[in-house]
């Protein structure tokens, strides 16, 4: 049988007390807590959880899922159920954001409504989070604000509030979400990469040897498309079944063996306008796809005219 980490497993590893209402229920008892960020422990294992969580976060992180690793480098809303595994590693010391957690035993019949119709948006997505604009990071930051001062009031009806400001945070991440979509729907993984072909077949064929590739990388290409590095590269394999790097990779070799082939350009040149920032560089990443060097290609094409 699986393993899932529990509530009292993660109270345990991160060296934070148990609270009283877990040590004293018998496994049975609707748990809720509120943690700030700089106060969480550097890494997560990659496992389900048996408890759910939602995580406001500035600060750079990897984030590690069944269909890869994604870099977080800004702000980000993350949502986790207890189907999903995840691990999770700090890259900065200093970490900003919130984390809830609670169990199901919490979870009213229209947060778990609200949890569906949010998890069915991100079908197509990598993991169930959104990059946050500054804007909407201090927007939803207020929320937990809120939500963490309500957790330590007595009021009476506390954990109702609690619901309905996850409620708030579950909906301004649907609200982002959708809003994205109909802003960019360019952004769709399909028209992304015809966009991002498109972009990368019309770089070629290379004119001149003075001229240098502008984009060989994903992270060119993402800026340039003005999306996140991650986006681009899920929808690239989850379209293709290929990575971003393998198909710039692929396309700067098949022109390598053009150029080689049918032109006069010496390699050093041919290494330039590949966007090769030395020759000792061209030549390895062609001997690592054609087991050859350039040279040898060349001589080895030449004497077979």
């Amino acid at each position: 049988m699986e393993k899932k980490e529990t509530l009292e497993d993660y109270y345990a590893h991160s060296y934070k007390k148990i609270p009283e209402d877990l040590l004293s229920s018998t496994g049975v008892v609707a748990h809720f807590n509120i943690l700030k960020r700089k106060n969480c422990f550097t890494a997560l294992n990659f496992l389900r959880r048996d408890y759910y969580k939602i995580v406001l976060t500035k600060g750079k992180a990897v984030l590690f899922t069944e269909k890869g690793e994604v870099m977080i480098d800004k702000p980000a809303l993350f949502f986790a159920n207890r189907s999903i595994r995840y691990g999770w590693q700090n890259l900065d010391s200093e970490q900003e954001g919130y984390t809830c957690l609670f169990n199901e035993y919490f979870v009213t019949p229209s947060l778990r409504k609200s949890f569906r119709k949010l998890f069915s948006l991100f079908k197509e997505d990598i993991y169930p989070f959104l990059f946050l604009e500054e804007a909407q990071y201090q927007q939803v930051q207020q929320y937990f604000s809120l939500m963490q001062n309500e957790y330590y009031s007595n009021f009476p009806f506390r954990d109702s509030m609690l619901q309905d400001l996850l409620n708030l945070i579950i909906y301004t991440g649907i609200k982002i979400k959708t809003s994205d979509h109909k802003k960019h729907p360019e952004n769709q993984p399909q028209d992304l990469v015809a966009r991002f072909m498109e972009l990368l077949d019309n770089q070629f064929p290379i004119e001149s040897p003075t001229a240098s590739l502008k984009l060989t990388s994903p992270a060119d290409f993402a800026e340039f498309l003005h999306i996140h590095v991650n986006h681009l590269n899920h929808s690239i394999k989850s379209q293709t079944g290929k990575t971003t790097s393998g198909l710039i990779q692929e396309r700067i070799l098949a022109e390598a063996m053009n150029l080689l082939q049918f032109s006069d350009w010496r390699i050093f040149e041919i290494a330039n306008s590949l966007g090769f920032e030395y020759p000792q560089h061209f030549n390895a990443f062609f001997k690592k796809h054609m087991e050859i060097s350039p040279k040898q290609y060349k001589t080895k094409i030449t004497e077979n005219l």
